[in-house]
């Protein structure tokens, strides 16, 4: 087993936990209770401190198929969810073509 294994571990269920939790708040019905802005920055700030440390790890174990899984799993989570990843440029938005 990898030396890295826990910390990995530890990475990914942070970003699941924070994933669930906000993909929860998105998927809730309109009348659904309110949650704190707050608490939702929270859920977004464990999820980049999640990609941080795979990112670390990366950088400490080189690239390895499950740390390479686990940030393109990270990537998805803040994708579904609308954020920005500082370190990845959006992509661009396709460019309209008319039809004639």
């Amino acid at each position: 087993m990898a030396i890295y294994s826990d910390e990995l571990a530890a990475a990914r269920r942070q970003g699941r936990e924070a994933f669930d939790a906000m993909e929860a708040w998105v998927s809730a019905p309109p009348d659904a209770l309110e949650v704190p802005g707050a608490v939702l920055e929270g859920y977004a700030r464990k999820l980049r401190e999640s990609r941080e440390r795979l990112r670390k790890l990366r950088e400490d174990h080189g690239e390895r198929d499950d740390i390479a899984a686990a940030l393109t799993e990270s990537i998805e989570f803040h994708r579904s969810l609308g954020l920005s990843i500082r370190d990845i440029p959006d992509p661009e938005p396709e460019p309209e073509t008319e039809s004639e």
